[in-house]
């Protein structure tokens, strides 16, 4: 079954939010002072690109192929920690960043799963859309326990 219009859109603006959420999260990576933060980020990013894969093989498949205009850039190099002070944030800022984002992704993948025609496609969708919201718990997880995000 061809992709609807719908499909297609939908798809596409998530797949910009992926590369997005790569080039974030290489990038809090490298400016992240915290060891296991960066390890965090790290794991994030290399998440997000089978996401990524994953979005643009199912526009692939269906004749779409053009360059996603946020797909390539130049990745951080080294640690760049030390640029946490010269622009005022912090590791606590940088995961409530992400977090929000994965609030933003998770929500976006739940209207592209409930307006999918093809059922394959919706559980691809579903399943990129569990895998966003265990970012959004790991991210979570990440503030309660530095005491970052206090729920009472």
């Amino acid at each position: 079954m061809p992709l609807t219009n719908k499909e297609k859109t939908l798809i596409e603006d998530n797949l910009n939010a992926e590369y997005l959420c790569i080039r974030k999260y290489e990038q809090y990576a490298s400016m992240s002072s915290d060891a296991q933060l960066k390890q965090v980020f790290s794991d994030l990013a290399t998440k997000e690109m089978e996401h990524a894969t994953t979005l643009k093989g199912i526009l692939t498949q269906n004749g779409i192929a053009k360059q996603n205009i946020f797909e390539s850039y130049s990745k951080p190099q080294g640690d760049l920690s030390n640029m946490q002070s010269d622009i005022g944030i912090t590791d606590a800022q940088l995961l409530n960043d992400a977090l929000i984002t994965e609030k933003h992704v998770t929500s976006s993948y739940n209207t592209a799963v409930l307006e999918s025609m093809d059922p394959n496609i919706r559980k691809q969708l579903q399943h990129i859309q569990q895998e966003e919201q265990g970012h959004a718990e790991t991210l979570f997880n990440a503030m309660h326990s530095r005491g970052w995000y206090t729920v009472s």
